[in-house]
């Protein structure tokens, strides 16, 4: 009967009299206490025969549908100020990256992070460490950690119910279902499959813990589990509530030890959950404050009920899914606007709520359907918005990626009870199950192509929410990266053309007018801002910039200034700088460089404008000293890295020059996505006539100023050819 495989401590056999009392004291399932089963592999001990062969279907289905993100791209979704535009991730994991990532996002002012999660950080710096930006590498690490879940959990689950197939069909689900697509295709959402992993593992390490004779390193194993998910995920607080629910079922703890017991064992966790939610709550941002104050507590509450219903009806018919779903019913970015919601929707969730908690109810013997329902529930109560707000999106499909684990077991369970009563009932409900697999495997692989790059994912969210300016928005975002100019701004246009007369939808559209160089149109849509809202500081910044492009120098300074009397932040005194260094008032751009850096010491630009005043004023060991600085903090700061290499390449002081520096500088800035190609080669040149290298030197500049010609530059184009008579000369250039 297979009765030794049930041995922890590995005893060759025991008699049915010592079985029987061993189970008696154990909290397993009432199931199994009733009878032994016929065969069981508990999780942990011994893994052989159809437990390996289903951790291996686990795997090649995760792969069916993830194996294709190795060819896909970052996105322009939380990926560039998470990963590859990230200071501290691109220098990778170090010590000092590793306290940074254990305060950041802490403090009502944080704007390191959005929200404390020091694990999640740490594993994107890991990644780029170890493969930098090759963006297929960072995907495949999330697959690699999804597959490890999903067979983790089937371990744990058989671990805990004794029941294979069950246990297999819960983490298959989980495996393959499309509203995970969202937690694994996304490289930013790294924290749900990071705290998923350790999720599961903590439960695991909770049935060790409680299963034996008490030994703190078993209880430390669980309580390092549940804090590793924590610090992955902040919405892990829900954990030790999960624990209390796996104790009425499948480990059956209620019926023998007391509740008072058993919440006191959790303490540990609860304090810990605690201190995670503090510190979670105190970094949330001015934007998420904002919009929690536009929400009345009826419209949380009402669009809280219907997130539930949606997350079930997304979970039985994964269909429309989105990387963004807007509020319904309310407009954030129109100050008199109401808020209202589609009552008839609202009932229709509280209808199918209640029903199915009169269901559970009813049934509420068999303790899948109570665990179940309250597992579902509490899990979304972190992010369902009634208690914080997370973001302006109305719902998301990755807050579902744990919490949908509890409507399986309320699915499987009666189902196999039902396949239990004969053999065409059985054959039925497997033909069913293998059938929803595939469906679901065919869904989901095709939600992942969405999420190739970032026109596939703002195409599909636009064909989702046609009428939400966002998703327009960021699909011109993401063609303005992809060069397709002509096509973002008609997809700026028809943002526009939603919200015509909100402020913040023109600041918005402007914004991104500006990076088409469409800069009338920007002025356009800036002026509409500050004819509603005259005290927007952006609106104004944006239109000094738009003033410094054209030339309008006094201009510029004024709307700089004016931006900086309603918020005189980094940004704002950086962007003055700018203008003042423009017009030739090199003091006062100092001035107020020195103000930006005294806001904010790691405002890369504005040291980078600092540097250049600095070059200007002649003071070039202070110039190369804080590009230095810049490049300590973001070693791929292009402008840097060409300013730096230009003083190497060209100063007049023997001490400064270093034209083989200045070469390797610029080389290794050629590697680099994005930059100006003219002005690091124009540099290159430079460097290699500081080296000697004067053919070279003569070929790279007339190269440069072909480009520069090209690019409508000429002043540059014929500085460069100057240049370049030197080189042919046979003398390097000096600045």
């Amino acid at each position: 009967m297979g009765v030794q495989s049930l041995s922890i401590h590995g005893a060759s056999r025991i008699t049915k009299k010592r079985y029987m009392r061993d189970l008696s004291a154990t909290s397993l399932p009432m199931s199994l206490r009733a009878s032994p089963p016929a065969k069981t592999y508990p999780a942990f001990v011994r893994l052989h025969g159809m437990p390996m062969m289903i951790c291996g279907l686990l795997l090649m289905l995760v792969l069916a549908v993830y194996w294709q993100t190795r060819e896909f791209t970052f996105l322009n979704f939380d990926d560039n100020t998470l990963v590859y535009k990230n200071s501290h991730v691109l220098r990778g994991l170090t010590w000092e990256n590793v306290q940074w990532s254990l305060t950041a996002g802490i403090g009502k002012d944080a704007k390191d992070a959005d929200y404390w999660r020091p694990l999640s950080l740490m594993s994107h710096m890991l990644d780029m460490s170890l493969f930098g930006l090759n963006a297929g590498a960072h995907h495949l690490v999330s697959v690699a950690l999804h597959a490890l879940t999903a067979i983790a959990l089937f371990l744990v689950m058989h671990g805990m119910t004794a029941t294979l197939w069950r246990s297999a069909f819960v983490a298959a689900l989980f495996a393959v279902h499309p509203l995970h697509v969202e937690s694994v295709a996304w490289v930013a959402e790294r924290k749900d499959v990071l705290s998923g992993l350790f999720f599961v593992l903590a439960l695991g390490a909770y049935r060790y813990h409680v299963l034996r004779p008490f030994r703190w390193g078993s209880c430390l194993l669980m309580l390092l589990m549940s804090a590793l998910a924590m610090m992955s995920k902040p919405m892990l607080v829900t954990l030790p509530c999960v624990l209390l629910l796996v104790d009425l079922w499948p480990l059956n703890r209620l019926a023998s030890v007391p509740l008072k017991r058993l919440l006191l064992e959790k303490s540990p966790l609860f304090i810990m959950a605690a201190i995670v939610a503090s510190l979670t709550l105190s970094g949330h941002g001015s934007s998420n404050d904002l919009l929690w104050a536009k929400l009345p507590w009826y419209y949380r509450a009402g669009n809280a009920l219907l997130s539930y219903g949606i997350y079930i009806r997304q979970t039985l018919w994964p269909t429309g899914l989105s990387c963004f779903y807007p509020y319904p019913g309310i407009n954030f970015l129109d100050p008199n606007a109401k808020t209202s919601l589609d009552l008839g929707q609202v009932v229709a969730a509280v209808v199918v709520l209640l029903s199915i908690t009169a269901i559970v109810v009813w049934q509420r013997k068999k303790s899948w359907l109570v665990v179940g329902w309250l597992w579902y529930l509490g899990m979304l109560i972190p992010v369902i918005g009634l208690l914080t707000q997370a973001g302006d999106q109305a719902h998301a499909d990755r807050y579902t990626y744990l919490a949908m684990i509890g409507l399986s077991f309320m699915v499987i369970w009666p189902a196999a009870q039902w396949a239990g009563n004969g053999r065409t009932h059985r054959v039925v409900a497997a033909g069913s199950a293998v059938a929803v697999l595939v469906i679901l495997t065919v869904v989901a692989n095709k939600q992942v192509t969405h999420w190739r790059d970032s026109v596939s994912l703002w195409s599909h969210a636009v064909e989702c929410n046609p009428e939400d300016y966002a998703s327009h928005s960021g699909l011109g975002n993401a063609l303005v990266d992809a060069g397709r100019l002509d096509d973002a701004a008609t997809s700026y246009q028809r943002a526009l053309k939603i919200s015509p007369f909100l402020a913040r939808a023109n600041l918005v559209v402007g914004i991104n007018f500006l990076r088409l160089g469409q800069l009338n149109e920007a002025q356009s849509c800036l002026r509409r801002v500050l004819a509603v809202e005259p005290q927007t500081a952006q609106a104004h910044s944006s239109l000094a910039y738009i003033h410094l492009c054209k030339g309008e120098l006094e201009q510029a300074v004024s709307s700089y200034q004016t931006a900086v009397s309603i918020a005189p932040d980094a940004s704002n005194y950086s962007g003055l700088g700018n203008a003042l260094l423009q017009s030739g008032d090199l003091p006062k751009a100092i001035e107020s460089y020195q103000q930006a850096v005294a806001k904010d010491p790691k405002h890369l630009d504005a040291n980078v404008g600092l540097g250049m005043a600095y070059a200007r004023l002649g003071q070039i060991d202070a110039a190369v000293a804080t590009y230095q600085k810049v490049l300590a903090e973001n070693p791929q700061h292009l402008p840097a890295i060409n300013n730096l290499a230009w003083l190497l390449a060209t100063s007049k002081q023997d001490s400064i020059r270093n034209g083989t520096q200045a070469v390797a500088l610029v080389e290794y800035a050629l590697q680099l996505p994005g930059g100006s190609r003219v002005h690091l080669l124009h540099t290159l040149a430079a460097a290699y006539a500081e080296t000697g290298q004067y053919d070279k030197a003569a070929q790279v500049a007339l190269h440069a100023s072909t480009m520069a010609n090209a690019q409508g530059n000429v002043g540059l184009s014929q500085q460069i050819l100057n240049e370049r008579k030197a080189y042919l000369a046979g003398s390097p250039w000096r600045e």
